[in-house]
């Protein structure tokens, strides 16, 4: 028989194991409509022959992001110049081009699982900020140049970006123009997890002259909202990691900490030094090459979420907390 002592012991430990989580909601009664527009198709065919009705067409219907994926990510100069059309059809003659489409299309012509899981995000979302705008969802070709784009009531997915390290054509792009450390990133795991992240990052990230505690803690905000609002995505999936680079932070924390700490890094408002340790790229500057990009924003997560799991404050609560010492006094890295 089991003594009194180890009763009580076994009942405490399934009290907290079984008690309430705060992310765990239920959005059963939520209504999310995701509209999703396919770019890329309506680009490369066509309803008209006509290019310059094709050109002006994808104008009016995409805007802004007409206008920047044929000035910026093209690289073909005003979007009203009269010989866009004529530079647009140059551009979609491309037999490369037409190789790429292929490509995508292939791997996307069925996009209705990434809806799915954009609809489940977004009810989430819902459920915290009730009146805010559900973007649409525009898939598009970047030319190598964006993984998600937000602009205005838009969320743009570069497909290209997720066609993988494998696929033949990603992999004959020199690494000077695409860099091995994107290449190995261009999974579709990801692709659902970075447009809600570029969503949140573009909707609730303070920018105002940050030092380097306010810039992680701020970043760290966005990843608790990914927490939030994708339940059920891996930690490594959330922030773009693959799971060996997700065990190295959690392994250095101590030691990220000590370096943070010893080299006063906290309050610098350095931007250079800020880039080192929150900018992409193939690891931390500063640290071992053996540590992900980023380290930074991830540091920034855990003392969000130790914050949270301190005092309990909400969602509201936590973005409109602006005293980043207040959050910083919670975090413990030797947990």
């Amino acid at each position: 028989m089991l003594n009194k002592e180890l009763i009580i012991l076994l009942l405490t430990i399934s009290l907290f194991s079984c008690g309430p989580k705060p992310l765990d909601i239920d959005i059963s009664s939520i209504e999310a409509e995701i509209k999703v527009e396919r770019m890329e198709q309506e680009l490369f065919q066509p309803e008209s022959d006509n290019i310059i009705e094709t050109h002006n067409y994808l104008l009016k219907k995409y805007g802004a992001l007409y206008q920047l994926f044929f000035e910026s990510m093209l690289g073909e100069g005003s979007v009203h110049d009269p010989m866009a059309s004529t530079y647009l059809a140059k551009f979609i003659g491309n037999k490369d081009m037409q190789n790429f489409y292929l490509e995508i299309d292939t791997k996307f012509n069925d996009f209705s699982a990434y809806e799915s899981e954009f609809i489940d995000a977004f009810k989430h979302y819902k459920y915290y900020f009730p009146d805010s705008t559900i973007p649409e969802i525009v898939t598009f070709y970047s030319n190598f140049n964006a993984n998600a784009f937000p602009l205005g009531s838009q969320l743009g997915i570069g497909l290209d970006m997720y066609l993988g390290a494998d696929n033949e054509i990603v992999k004959s792009i020199p690494t000077a123009s695409l860099p091995q450390f994107i290449k190995d990133k261009m999974e579709t795991k990801f692709l659902v997890a970075d447009g809600v992240k570029y969503w949140l990052f573009n909707r609730f990230f303070k920018e105002d002259n940050h030092d380097f505690l306010a810039e992680i803690i701020s970043s760290g905000k966005i990843m608790y909202l990914m927490d939030a609002i994708l339940p059920n995505k891996s930690d490594a999936i959330k922030i773009g990691y693959t799971e060996a680079e997700l065990t190295w932070c959690e392994s250095n924390e101590i030691n990220i900490w000590e370096i943070l700490i010893n080299e006063e890094l906290l309050y610098s408002k350095d931007q250079k030094k800020i880039a080192q340790f929150t900018a992409n790229g193939p690891f931390t500057k500063g640290l071992p090459e053996e540590s992900p990009s980023m380290v930074g924003l991830w540091i920034g997560w855990q003392m969000v979420r130790d914050y949270v799991e301190d005092t309990g404050a909400s969602i509201v609560d936590l973005l409109a907390e602006t005293n980043h010492r207040k959050i910083l006094k919670s975090y413990d890295p030797n947990e």
